[in-house]
Parts: structure tokens; C-alpha cells; sequence
């Protein structure tokens, strides 16, 4: 069933060993973060994991193993995590992947939530980005972001009347010239991208979704329509809607019921949006449940 979108309502674990090696050209993984409290949202809930960093590796690890496994030679995995796990599970992957099939430790700032009176406010989370091997796939036009004003870089003209941007390097003296319209690739930092606050369109009421723009970045870097998306840790299904709504194939799994009937109904609401008139819709996701779960 390679070529057939999926929710699965199981434990991955019970899933990937079916799934045939290099099957996947992206892995998008969100777990529990670990803070042991109940994660509530508008209309659901569910209780996290413990804060117990070396656990918590220790749970999630298989999770990684079989990622490794099922993703193609020239596919990305991506972790998302925040602080509290975050470096042991780096020094994890380190072990699984090598060191040299770390891409990037991506940070993605924000600034809706609390604010703390005893430290800077926690606003970020990270996503670690590991390869299969050094060929793996990476669309960087597909994601150039608008050059930013006000930068230390002078602005002029090109020969078309085109704005540029334009710095001397002082030792060299060689000239670099970026064109504006062209935009340019993002950093490893990410602040255009803010989550989603409590009356965002996009709000499905569960508690750990994350914004569709967040996972477009990841998904358009690196596959194109056709590639084959997989999400261990599903919850609102984000990756699911997105994947769907830019082409690509997708398997979503997550052992909560009551996330499986989100996913659906969003995933419905994309397909709608997505080819409103078209007779050319794709089938509805196929659901499978894991007996015993």
C-alpha cells in the first residue's frame, strides 16, 4: 500500500516493521515533549510523558530505529522537540545516524505564550535535522523567503534596473550581489513562522498542533509532489493536511482514537479546499486500526 495515503490508529511501533526499508522520503517526528502534565486542548486532552530526559530517550529510541530504517537513501528525518529532552536526543542520533548525517539543529522562535519573572521566557523549539546519507534530497527554491530589509548590505541596481543587494568582502575585495526578488533560503533560526494562538483558523482543539506553515517549509525542502511522507506522532494530523494539500503521499499514525477522527475530518475539509470542482480529487485516506489497540 505504498502509493496509498493512510491514517493508522496504532502504535508506530506495531506499523513501520511492515513497511517495507527506504519506503519514505521524509520522516516529520513530533512526540510527547516530555513534561508530565496533562496536555489540554479546546475539546481534547492527553496526558504526557514523564520528566525523565534519559526515559524519555530510552522510549523513543526504537521510534528513531525503525525511522532510520524505512527512510530512503536520500531522505530527511526531522525531530521536534524543545528543551527539555532535546540534547539527549541529539547525542542519540548522533549514535544512529553518525554525526556526519546531522544536517541541521533548526530553531524555530515564537513569542505567543507565557512569560516567565525568574528567566527569559522559553520561545523556542528545536527541530533536529538528521539524513539518510550525504545525497539526501534539499529543494532550496522551493522555500527562499523575501530578503529582509535595513540589513548591513547596500542596496543598488543591476544593469536590468533590478534591485540588488550588494557587500565588499574587506580582504578580498570581491563583490557579492543578491538579487531582492529572488529572496533568499532561510537560516537555521526561524522567526517568520509563529504558532498557532487560540483563535487561529486553523485550530483543531488539540493540544499540540503546530502550524501548517511550519511543516510546508519542512516538507517543500525536501520532497516534491509524489514523495512519500510519514508521521509517527500524528495528533492533529498537521503533516497529514499538508502533504495532502501539496501533492505528496502520506502515512499517519497515532495511538489516540479521538486524533484519528481530527485528522479526518481535517483532511477532508483540505481535500475540499484543495480541488473545490476538480473531478480529479484524491481518495479519502485510507484508516486502519491495529488490532489490540
Amino acid at each position: 500500500m505504498v502509493g496509498v495515503d493512510r491514517l493508522v490508529c496504532a502504535d508506530a511501533l506495531d506499523v513501520l516493521p511492515h513497511e517495507p526499508a527506504g519506503s519514505f522520503d521524509a520522516i516529520y517526528i513530533d512526540p510527547p515533549f516530555g513534561t508530565g502534565l496533562a496536555r489540554v486542548g479546546r475539546g481534547h486532552s492527553y496526558v504526557d510523558r514523564a520528566d525523565d530526559p534519559v526515559a524519555f530517550v530510552a522510549w523513543l529510541e526504537p521510534y528513531l530505529v525503525e525511522g532510520k530504517r524505512v527512510l530512503a537513501e536520500h531522505g530527511s528525518l526531522f525531530v521536534h522537540l524543545d528543551y527539555r529532552a532535546v540534547h539527549y536526543v541529539k547525542v542519540a542520533l548522533d549514535g544512529l545516524f553518525g554525526r556526519a548525517c546531522f544536517v541541521n539543529e533548526i530553531v524555530w522562535c515564537y513569542s505567543v505564550g507565557g512569560k516567565s519573572r525568574r528567566g527569559f521566557g522559553r520561545k523556542h523549539d528545536t527541530i533536529l535535522w538528521y539524513a539518510r546519507g550525504p545525497a539526501h534530497a534539499f529543494y532550496a527554491d522551493a522555500v527562499r523567503v523575501p530578503r529582509r530589509g535595513g540589513s548591513h548590505m547596500r542596496v543598488a541596481r543591476d544593469a536590468s534596473g533590478q534591485a540588488i543587494q550588494e557587500k565588499t568582502d574587506r580582504k578580498t575585495g570581491r563583490v557579492y550581489r543578491y538579487p531582492v526578488a529572488e529572496g533568499k533560503v532561510p537560516e537555521d533560526w526561524w522567526t517568520d513562522i509563529e504558532t498557532l494562538n487560540h483563535s487561529a483558523k486553523e485550530r483543531t482543539g488539540w493540544p499540540s498542533q503546530k502550524p501548517e506553515r511550519l511543516l510546508e517549509r519542512i516538507l517543500l525542502a525536501v520532497t516534491r509532489p509524489g514523495d512519500r511522507v510519514l508521521d509517527c506522532f500524528s495528533g492533529s494530523g498537521t503533516t497529514a493536511a499538508v502533504a495532502q494539500r501539496l501533492g505528496r503521499r502520506f502515512l499517519a499514525i497515532d495511538r489516540e482514537p479521538a486524533a484519528i477522527a481530527v485528522m479526518e475530518t481535517r483532511l477532508k475539509m483540505t481535500q475540499e479546499k484543495r480541488e473545490f470542482g476538480s473531478d480529479r480529487l484524491r481518495p479519502t485516506p485510507r484508516r486502519t486500526k491495529i488490532a489490540g489497540r
